[in-house]
């Protein structure tokens, strides 16, 4: 009877385990998900389990030590140099057991666990030009060491034919841990690149351009540079994303920040080049030394990005650049973006003055024909604000939604929702919530 009910209950497993009766290439595509070390650890399942994670063409490997509490006990007890051999054993026997299938996609991220010896710079040297080939397609790689150590990318890297994304993180406010040579600014050839993420120190604006030139289908830029110049960046025509982040004191990582260009007048923003096709940008910008306003230099910069669908307006840009009270500033802006539909505005709630408002002669074509979302944060109910409000509403022909959010008191939203309930709408869809 025993064996009886074991021979069943083995026939009910071996129905039930249909995803081990599946193709090689099927069970390999659904590991390349996966980490390597889950991947391998798949191995101990069944015989059947035992090599397929051999034949899988992606490979990502982690060594982190982002947890700060872990990262503290390894290092009381000395554990972080052994802890790095230890996982350089792992990944050297990755690629000694692995079936000799062409690498796809490879990530490697060393986070607070790289030493400057010998020993650490050859291995990651050795697994990054194992990788490199026609058929490599993604490749990313993050070090932020624990001591100064700085890895210098072989310059076949970017020179492979059929990668589609490359991303190197790797730079301190003190040190850069990813170097790449000036000299071979010129070598570098990505025909089919279409992401480039860089977030380091110590690239200067010969080798930015060299990537820029020579990828000639880049459609997103996400760049994170320590001091660097962007007066003379050569923008591809064909870019559709651009994020630019500040590093360094009050650091802030955003996809449009200002300041982080150096620029004392941004009219020479149209030095970066052609960024009609950036569709998309989150704007933080801060005053100049002097304390003064930029306004207009800004509404060159948004003719510059004319095509601009999505803007996002933070903190800084209210209270330093465009102080939110000041809405007949923010409204040249709007002039300059006729393509904008979604606009965001935040209030850091510190007093500021503003103009009276003053009458409008012309309507922004963003707002007649394509503004369909506008969210207020830190609203304080003041007067310009609630014409500002009010404007909007009444002119906004195309407007989905008018998101009020942050009102504190309970009174003052009872007023300010009565007062634009009021309103006449220009869109008979455009709805008003407080958030």
């Amino acid at each position: 009877m025993a064996a009886e009910s074991n021979s069943k209950r083995r026939r009910i497993v071996a129905e039930e385990d249909r995803i081990s009766s599946l193709p090689d290439c099927v069970l390999s595509h659904i590991l390349s998900f996966l980490p390597t070390k889950t991947s391998v650890a798949t191995s101990i399942l069944s015989n059947r389990w035992r090599h397929v994670w051999k034949h899988v063409s992606v490979l990502d490997f982690s060594n982190d030590f982002r947890d700060e509490a872990l990262f503290e006990k390894a290092m009381r007890n000395n554990k972080l140099l052994e802890h790095f051999q230890n996982f350089s054993v792992f990944v050297n026997r990755v690629f000694s057991l692995r079936m000799p299938y062409p690498i796809e996609k490879m990530s490697l991220s060393c986070v607070k666990s790289l030493y400057n010896i010998k020993s650490c710079t050859s291995s990651i040297d050795t697994w990054v030009r194992s990788v490199i080939g026609p058929h490599l397609k993604e490749f990313s790689l993050e070090i932020d060491p624990i001591q100064k150590y700085q890895f210098e990318p072989p310059i076949t890297l970017f020179t492979c034919t059929n990668l589609v994304s490359l991303s190197l993180i790797g730079g301190t406010k003190m040190f850069s841990s990813i170097y790449i040579d000036p000299r071979f600014a010129e070598e570098i050839r990505l025909p089919s690149l279409n992401y480039l993420k860089l977030h380091m120190r110590d690239v200067d604006i010969h080798t930015m351009n060299g990537f820029l030139v020579g990828c000639p289908i880049l459609e997103t830029l996400d760049t994170r540079l320590f001091g660097f110049n962007y007066k003379k960046l050569r923008v591809p025509s064909t870019l559709k994303r651009l994020k630019i982040s500040s590093v360094g004191y009050g650091c802030y990582c955003l996809e449009m920040d200002l300041y982080s260009l150096g620029f004392d007048d941004l009219n020479t923003f149209s030095d970066v080049g052609n960024l009609q096709n950036v569709v998309k940008a989150s704007l933080d910008v801060f005053r100049c030394s002097d304390g003064c306003y930029l306004t207009n230099n800004l509404v060159s910069f948004f003719n510059v990005l004319s095509g601009i669908k999505h803007l996002s307006l933070s903190i800084s840009t209210i209270e330093l650049i465009l102080p939110w009270f000041n809405q007949n500033s923010l409204l040249s802006l709007l002039h300059a973006c006729p393509m904008l539909q979604v606009l965001i505005t935040q209030n850091d709630k510190k007093e500021s003055t503003s103009p009276e408002w003053t009458t409008q002669s012309t309507v922004p074509n963003c707002i007649l024909s394509h503004l369909t979302y506008i969210q207020f944060k830190g609203y304080e109910g003041c007067p310009d604000e609630l014409l500002f409000a009010e404007y909007i509403l009444q002119n906004g022909l195309v407007l989905k939604k008018m998101s009020i959010a942050d009102i504190s008191v309970d009174i003052l939203k009872y007023y300010i929702l009565r007062r634009l309930s009021n309103v006449p709408r220009a869109s008979r869809l455009c709805q008003l919530t407080f958030d």
